[in-house]
């Protein structure tokens, strides 16, 4: 019989889920102390419900408590970094968009993200082994499941008033952002292809001018293939920061997956296909409002020329339009300085989509900018604890590996995309944080994973 040991109770990621767990119970009462004394409550004289205090840190704290527990029964000491990082990126999201859209908004986040999340990353660290075998041998239909959902989108999903598809009603379920559906779909499908013809594409390539290699066409046209119908799909659904996204994990994965010299030629290849399709784009593509207004904002978000879709004039200038959204986080940015004006005196209710787009503008404004140096460093420290899952697997479980650093990829990304946006370096494409942002299907998406990491991590332990 094996003696436990005191590693096994993993008492690192207890110890730091036990302060996220006060940390989220403190946040609650902060932001709801503030709103008494200088919010809308301090007109209306009204508490928030007790429900919302109490029992939304304690519900998700104890679901972050029963995934450690998992890994305890499991006797696993591996990485105790992650889930604790996640538990406080939550924590801060969630108490923010209480802050901003109350018991409504909390309760959305909770039961159509993170209740499902966690029982998908629950299922991943009850079954490791299982699971994530059957993503590896099920990876197409996964994969081309995630793409014919994305596809379906781009033709029959719902437009909104800027002519964007970005959501897909199946019946009577909530909508589905099939966009973050074909970011993971990717990443499964680039690891199961470099895993497979990964060595058959580097055996069988062609040396060009002493240096490049060319790969065989056989072997490079699926993956191409993929990712242009991908690309397309999220054109047609006026989803421009999901393409940035694709983009970058598509290239990244390449760069990690291959010799550099074959690396070099497939990027060209793959430059010469987007150059294509942005030449096909400018003749026959009628640029959706959506992403023409996103671009001007950009430019000059106080602009006073007038806001023009589709040649028509709005009766709006561009600082009356989409710039409104870039100025209210600029001010909200400036506003908060150093360390804030506290949670619940500020006024981040003046930035359109606060809670979900612009997230990060309130959590400058009320928590100030060392706050937010702080949870750009918790991304960075969850994005180099994957890569290290990564790097410390066998060299021989290729699609692991890729898997993982596909999965790292992805939410570096999000993050530099999304804050980039908010402050106006880049332009806005409406990208969630991670675990920040108001946003269900991607809170689960983002959730499983983190869950698929951690399950590959236990392999760690079986060499």
């Amino acid at each position: 019989m094996r003696v436990s040991r005191r590693s096994d109770l993993r008492p690192i990621e207890a110890l730091l889920l036990g302060l996220v767990l006060l940390l989220g119970l403190l946040g609650f009462l902060l932001a709801a102390a503030g709103l008494r004394l200088a919010g809308p409550i301090a007109q209306t004289g009204e508490m928030p419900a007790v429900r919302s205090l109490l029992v939304v840190p304690l519900l998700a704290g104890g679901l972050f408590v029963a995934a450690h527990a998992l890994l305890v029964i499991r006797r696993r000491r591996v990485e105790q970094i992650i889930l604790p990082v996640v538990a406080l990126l939550f924590s801060l999201g969630i108490v923010l968009i209480w802050r901003l859209r109350g018991d409504e908004g909390a309760w959305q986040q909770v039961l159509r993200g993170f209740l499902p999340g966690m029982a998908a990353l629950g299922a991943l660290l009850a079954w490791p082994y299982q699971l994530t075998e059957f993503i590896r041998r099920q990876a197409i239909p996964i994969s081309l499941a995630g793409l014919g959902l994305a596809l379906l989108t781009g033709i029959l999903g719902s437009a909104d008033e800027t002519g964007a598809r970005l959501a897909l009603v199946l019946g009577p379920l909530p909508p589905i952002q099939t966009s973050e559906l074909i970011k993971l779909a990717l990443i499964i499908f680039l690891a199961w292809y470099i895993d497979r013809e990964g060595r058959r594409m580097e055996g069988r390539a062609i040396l060009l001018f002493g240096r490049l290699r060319l790969p065989a066409l056989r072997y490079a046209l699926p993956g191409l293939l993929f990712v242009f119908v991908a690309t397309l799909a999220l054109v047609r659904m006026a989803d421009f920061g999901a393409v940035l996204i694709l983009g970058i994990i598509f290239v990244a994965m390449l760069y990690a997956g291959f010799d550099p010299r074959l690396f070099g030629t497939i990027a060209v290849i793959g430059l010469g296909m987007a150059l294509v399709v942005a030449l096909v784009l400018v003749f026959v593509w009628d640029v959706p409002a959506v992403i023409e207004n996103r671009f001007l904002a950009f430019a000059n978000p106080w602009s006073t020329a007038e806001l023009m879709v589709n040649g028509v004039p709005t009766g709006l200038t561009i600082s009356e339009g989409p710039g409104y959204q870039i100025q209210q986080a600029v001010y909200a940015t400036i506003s908060g300085g150093l360390s804030g004006a506290g949670l619940g005196f500020g006024s981040p209710e003046y930035i359109p989509l606060a809670a979900s787009d612009f997230i990060f503008a309130a959590l400058l404004e009320e928590m100030g900018a060392m706050i937010g140096f702080a949870v750009l460093a918790l991304f960075g420290v969850l994005a180099l604890r994957i890569f290290r899952v990564a790097m410390l697997l066998p060299g021989v479980q290729v699609f692991e590996r890729l898997l993982v650093t596909g999965i790292g990829i992805h939410l570096f990304t999000q993050v530099f995309v999304m804050a980039g946006g908010t402050l106006n370096l880049i332009p806005l494409t409406g990208v969630t944080i991670p675990f920040l942002s108001l946003g269900g299907m991607a809170l689960l998406t983002n959730l499983v994973e983190v869950g698929i990491v951690l399950a590959l991590a236990q392999r760690l332990e079986a060499r």
